[in-house]
């Protein structure tokens, strides 16, 4: 087989290292203009980042050292609530085993839980990555090298595209800086060659659309149907910009600031932050929106651009032999660091079956377009579920419920906590609904949002009522200071995030 990847950002060296590890007999192109570059947007990913660069045989440590890495325990939400206070969205946490017995009712989560919730109280007490988070803690023991969960990554996007094609091209990709001018195909509308700028001619049998924004080939060849979410969702435009750190005492999380008409993502890698204003162009313009910034950090600040954006999804992200990944396929909004979580999802699917079979098999073309329509779902509905908060200092937030159509899933939950505040099963279940809502025919997906991450920003949003949460808790049970119990315990003993950065810099 021959592979060509069109674009040479972040998702397409990623598609094209995973082709070469996948099927290793196989020629992989990339197409990528050195004159049009890079959005370069994109610097914070999930735990699956950090999974899905160890089936391509890239170590953490290299990303920390060729792109100004760093270590990702959680999302921390700030002034959601209009009241300055915050709230963490953390990864999975582990606990050692001898520490504390597993019988312990420090680990009874369901009567916590609504406790806090009855107290009017988040999440937070009741993980570690907060803990860590606030401490700058890392989840690996500084003497046993323990690992206490799950972490992400961020970096530099930039940095990261150009290290990973320094890597594609040590292990057999070729690379072609060129730009695609026409598309050639055969009867039945597949791909069989691209003429290049160049006056080149590369022959493929699959092609991979990782144009950005530009989506070259799903969009303009093919004219994909636009699925667009901003009937749901209406941050349509963001104002990117750097501040700078000393590389030293940098923080475990992305910090996602509740503005005035959006929020802000403030991400850091070894020597800067990463930030962006996201916000709903209908009710401002970029010159107030620069000015609010200014006003809040302190100090003018350089956008060196600015872009707008349609949230949502194509309809199909496979069409004959192409497929979409990455912004060229979907972008909900950067608010949980999906896109690049979304990408490696949309890789493996591709991957379980030989690209032959997925050539003739038209169902099977059907089951990936569901299963990627069913992804972008899930991040709408987790997406639109943090705006649900009871800010209201400006007519953004005050008219988010009104001006914005509700969604199903949302409404399912919210007659739900009527009358309970929701459970494990609860979720999956509500989850199967959406599922069977969404698609007709029978599929095996599981949401990629845990029932703890809703959980999570559900108490911090204040979206489950307290009251309920007090008439249900049907015993007594012992008051645990968790911190003081294990929380701190395990925190002494952890990497300062600096410290594990300098480790990984030496390995």
């Amino acid at each position: 087989m021959k592979y060509t990847v069109i674009g040479g950002g972040t998702a397409g060296w990623l598609s094209a290292l995973y082709l070469k590890k996948k099927f290793p007999e196989s020629v992989v192109y990339v197409i990528a203009s050195s004159e049009l570059g890079i959005l370069g947007a994109g610097e914070g990913t999930t735990p699956t980042f950090v999974s899905f660069l160890e089936f391509i045989d890239i170590p953490i440590s290299d990303i920390v050292k060729h792109a100004k890495g760093t270590i990702k325990n959680a999302i921390k939400f700030t002034n959601w609530n209009g009241d300055t206070k915050h709230y963490y969205h953390s990864f999975l946490d582990t606990y050692g085993t001898h520490i504390f017995d597993r019988n312990d009712k420090f680990f009874d989560y369901n009567l916590h839980l609504l406790k806090k919730i009855s107290n009017d109280e988040n999440y937070d007490g009741l993980r570690l990555s907060p803990v860590m988070c606030e401490n700058k803690k890392v989840k690996y023991d500084k003497n046993t090298f323990e690992n206490y969960g799950q972490y992400a990554l961020h970096f530099d996007a930039n940095l990261l595209a150009k290290y990973l094609q320094s890597v594609g091209v040590k292990r057999g990709i070729q690379l072609i800086d060129d730009e695609v001018i026409k598309i050639n195909t055969n009867s039945d509308e597949f791909i069989t060659s691209f003429d290049l700028k160049s006056n080149n001619n590369i022959e493929t049998d699959f092609v991979f659309d990782c144009t950005g924004f530009r989506r070259i080939i799903i969009g303009n060849f093919y004219k994909g149907q636009w699925n667009s979410y901003k009937e749901y969702l209406p941050v349509n435009r963001a104002m990117p910009f750097f501040l700078p750190n000393d590389g030293i005492n940098l923080e475990p999380y992305t910090e996602s600031i509740a503005m005035k008409y959006g929020w802000m993502w403030k991400i850091p890698v070894q020597g800067r932050y990463g930030c962006g204003y996201v916000f709903d162009s209908s009710f401002v313009s970029d010159e107030e929106i620069k000015q609010e910034l200014e006003e809040y950090l302190g100090h003018e600040i350089n956008s060196p651009r600015m872009f707008s954006f349609d949230p949502g999804c194509f309809d199909k992200v496979l069409i004959k032999n192409c497929m979409a990944i990455g912004l060229s396929s979907s972008f909900v909004e950067p608010l949980e660091a999906t896109s690049i979580w979304i990408s490696t999802l949309m890789l493996k699917q591709f991957g379980s079956v030989p690209t032959e079979k997925l050539l003739r098999d038209i169902d099977y073309s059907e089951h990936i377009n569901n299963y990627c329509k069913l992804l972008n779902m899930d991040v709408l509905n987790f997406v639109h579920f943090h705006y649900l908060t009871k800010r209201n200092d400006s007519e953004f937030w005050k008219t988010f419920i009104t001006k914005n159509k509700s969604l199903p899933y949302i409404e399912s939950l919210s007659d739900v906590c009527k009358k309970s505040i929701p459970d494990n099963d609860m979720f999956n279940y509500l989850s199967l609904v959406e599922t069977n809502r969404i698609i007709k025919t029978n599929i095996n997906y599981n949401s990629i949002f845990s029932p703890s991450s809703w959980l999570q920003v559900g108490s911090g949003i204040k979206f489950y009522n307290k009251d309920i949460a007090k008439s249900m808790i049907k015993q007594d049970f012992e008051e645990i200071d968790f911190k003081e119990k294990i929380f701190d315990v395990i925190s002494t003993s952890l990497f300062h995030h600096g410290d594990y950065l300098n480790y990984l810099k030496q390995l």
